[in-house]
């Protein structure tokens, strides 16, 4: 019985050890994003609508509390931008600056980065766990008033892999980071 006792406390015991390690983690990545000055990305953004899934991929800056997007792709749509300023829109392409409107509740392929980095940064963590050598948070927020959960997986730098949004448990976008780097005041662990 002995012999079978240490190898299950010592189990035990890395298991406990694992969790705590994720909490301090989780903790620590949501401060740095809080604090964080900016960031830069290129996202792949894949949006649900009832007939179609939208596919397009965007260059992120973000500086404060300002988000500026750029599409990539598609083609047709290449160099028109959005800045994103909390729920407000405003669409640029070729210096000209045209106000969009507000986001309100709607997750769209333009403001749906916004949402995760915001919800990262303030958003109420309400699951960790590790998935492979990622680790998976998520956490509630919302949007023009309306309840989102987002689940947001980092590499081991705090970087964002990829992320999902999530409305009363369907899928309404998915995004891939590449490219991401940190400005300002924090050092990624």
């Amino acid at each position: 019985m002995k012999r079978y006792l240490l190898p299950l406390m010592a189990a035990l015991l890395l298991a406990g050890c694992a969790a705590r390690e994720d909490n301090d983690r989780a903790a620590d990545i949501q401060r740095s994003y809080a604090a964080m000055a900016g960031c830069a990305a290129r996202v792949e953004v894949a949006v649900a609508r009832p007939d179609e899934t939208l596919r397009c991929t965007l260059d992120l800056e973000r500086d404060g509390d300002e988000t500026q997007l750029t599409v990539v792709e598609p083609e047709a749509l290449a160099g028109v931008g959005v800045t994103v300023t909390g729920d407000a829109l405003a669409l640029r392409y070729d210096d000209m600056i045209l106000d969009a409107g507000s986001a309100d509740e709607n997750v769209s392929a333009v403001n749906a980065a916004d949402i995760v980095l915001r919800a990262v940064a303030s958003g109420w963590l309400v699951e960790r766990g590790a998935e492979g050598d990622a680790l998976r948070l998520c956490f509630e927020t919302e949007q023009g008033g309306t309840p989102l959960r987002v689940a947001v997986w980092f590499d081991e730098t705090n970087a964002p892999l990829r992320a999902e949004l999530e409305k009363n448990g369907e899928i309404l976008a998915e995004l891939r980071f590449t490219d991401f780097s940190f400005r300002g005041t924090i050092e990624p662990s």
